[in-house]
């Protein structure tokens, strides 16, 4: 199966195992420290939380996207992070924080960092308190059981009203809840996947490439469903934030462009080649 465009394509994934705007500068020394010089024919000069870095805030552990790993937070969003640092001449620097702070645009607006990268879906309701960038992704959602006994499909998991768990503020649980599911809330992947094995919840609706993840790390995990649906994921900024945000979408620009996005991509979610 070959791979389509990452940001202009529907996302297909065969599982396997399953701050403010930059106001007029003053031209004084503050102005100077604060801002990260622009990339070559890139945007104006963006201001940071922390001079010589771009703050990227995300949650601590949402495989493929964000975990840790050797001591450091590693992932697709980390090394969309450090791309857009590297075009701004600064060093990515990572916040991580509860989600719910970050997709509610609080941390953006508190200066906790200057973007929000951690597999956010762009939603209206999002929109609202935030900006985003051109989407880096597109996402399918997915049924997974633990083994292959019980519930085999989400139609299934509504009419037999099983417990289905859902990660707090993402598109699972506004999937659930419009799908009719029995939803069972939870505050991250983590304990999310951990419920599953444990029995808490009789199956985990998720975006596949978290779904494939955990997968790979528990082989009971059986993926029983997936299903197609209009979650593309981009880059967040404080609501106004104009500067910073033309500043994230020439980095997409030119990544996908120039193939890095598809490499990135390919390394932390590889797809299963017919």
């Amino acid at each position: 199966m070959s791979r389509p465009s990452c940001r202009r394509a529907a996302g297909l994934l065969s599982v396997t195992a399953a701050l403010a705007l930059t106001g007029c500068s003053d031209g004084s020394a503050e102005d100077a420290a604060s801002s990260a010089p622009p990339a070559d024919g890139g945007p104006a000069a963006v201001a940071l939380v922390e001079p010589g870095h771009l703050t990227v805030c995300s949650e601590s552990n949402y495989p493929p996207f964000e975990m840790a790993q050797g001591g450091e937070m590693v992932g697709l969003d980390m090394d969309l992070g450090r791309e857009i640092a590297e075009d701004l001449g600064v060093e990515m620097k990572n916040v991580t924080l509860a989600f719910e702070s970050i997709q509610s645009g609080a941390a953006l607006d508190t200066g906790q960092c200057d973007v929000a990268i951690s597999a956010l879906s762009i939603t209206e309701e999002r929109q609202t308190v935030m900006d985003f960038s051109d989407p880096y992704y597109d996402n399918e959602l997915g049924l997974v059981t633990d083994g292959e006994d019980g519930v085999d499909s989400i139609a299934g998991a509504r009419d037999e009203q099983v417990r289905v768990g859902v990660m707090q503020g993402t598109v699972g649980e506004t999937q659930a809840r419009e799908l009719g599911l029995n939803a069972v809330q939870f505050e991250d992947a983590t304990t999310l996947f951990t419920g599953l094995s444990t029995g808490s919840v009789d199956a985990v609706l998720d975006d596949v490439t978290a779904i494939a993840q955990h997968a790979e790390d528990d082989p009971d995990f059986v993926v029983q469903e997936t299903a197609a649906l209009d979650d593309r994921l981009g880059v967040a900024v404080k609501k106004g934030d104009e500067a910073m945000l033309r500043a994230v979408d020439t980095t997409l620009d030119r990544i996908e462009e120039d193939g890095t996005l598809e490499q990135i991509v390919e390394q932390w979610i590889p797809v299963q080649e017919n």
